[in-house]
């Protein structure tokens, strides 16, 4: 399961939560550990203007189990992802999902699908994010959760996206979210600033009373023209920061793989190790394997099929 939310509980006193129902509560704890088991990206900035406000927009997106690497000539793609969780082979639990992405001949996503299944064929999760005329829009349905969510994307001139609006209900609470992006003179992405409220509700959908509000503050830096590392500042002045390196096959010249630590406190809190490892005539990936070292044993493993133009 996937949240956009920040660290809320970060701010927050949980003993004045106490009185609170339990599912916001459980709400807000799993949105955090969501959010440290953040999607690794091949984000770059180079001096293509173009190709900087393709990535990231795609970067924004944060799609589930999207693995972003540079799209070139692809019109379409079915990705099928199998998360496995257990390192004991009698106790092992697994998850699929079905994920449709279209772009345009830039590379930017223009529709995308995702459909996550348990491991008895029922759907769990689903999103679908597609353009509209101020920029994008992605439904979100959290059948475990029971919670829906909206997300607009809107652009400038350029075609970068500048802000983002997720309104998320439940049955006792409404969360908002408001996300702004700010970019340097190449359009590469290198802020983002998060400011949310979560407003609890009773069974007639008014609000009671009971509110939250917080914020945070992500900070994108580059080297060697790849994503090197976010900073993250949050309203009740934590920092954690997530650092990533990348592995090329210089014959071949591809990227073979990603490696992501995130640090809270200073302490690295989870690392992820990304691993292409086929690939067709054009270069491009066709299979993945995503291992999160402190998950028992969480293993997601990606296959691709793809259309070009």
């Amino acid at each position: 399961m996937k949240c956009k939310q920040p660290c809320i509980f970060l701010d927050i006193n949980l003993f004045n939560w106490f009185i609170i129902q339990k599912r916001i509560l459980t709400f807000l704890l799993v949105s955090c550990v969501s959010f440290i088991s953040i999607n690794v990206m091949a984000l770059t900035c180079s001096d293509n203007l173009t190709k900087n406000t393709v990535e990231s927009n795609n970067y924004i997106f944060q799609i589930l189990d999207y693995i972003d690497s540079p799209i070139k000539d692809i019109k379409q793609e079915i990705r099928i992802s199998t998360t496995k969780l257990g390192s004991d082979s009698d106790d092992v639990s697994s998850m699929t999902a079905k994920h449709t992405l279209t772009y345009d001949p830039n590379g930017l996503i223009t529709q995308s699908h995702y459909d996550l299944y348990s491991e008895k064929n029922i759907r769990i999760y689903s999103e679908h994010l597609q353009k509209n005329k101020s920029g994008w829009e992605n439904i979100i349905e959290d059948v475990e959760d029971k919670t829906n969510s909206i997300i607009q994307f809107s652009t400038d001139e350029q075609g970068k996206i500048v802000v983002s609006q997720q309104t998320k209900k439940a049955a006792d609470f409404v969360f908002i979210e408001t996300d702004n992006y700010l970019y340097d003179t190449n359009n590469c992405l290198i802020n983002k600033n998060v400011q949310w409220q979560l407003k609890e509700i009773n069974e007639n959908g008014q609000y009671t009373g009971t509110e939250q509000k917080g914020g945070s503050t992500y900070t994108f830096e580059y080297q060697n023209q790849q994503l090197a590392k976010v900073l993250y500042q949050f309203s009740n002045n934590m920092k954690n920061e997530s650092d990533l390196s990348y592995q090329y096959d210089n014959e071949h010249h591809r990227l073979i793989s990603i490696d992501a630590s995130y640090l809270s406190a200073g302490k690295e809190a989870a690392h992820y190790a990304t691993k292409f490892l086929t690939f067709n005539e054009k270069n491009d990936w066709l299979t993945v394997t995503k291992v999160k070292n402190n998950q028992y044993g969480k293993q997601t493993t990606v296959t691709r099929e793809l259309t070009y133009y």
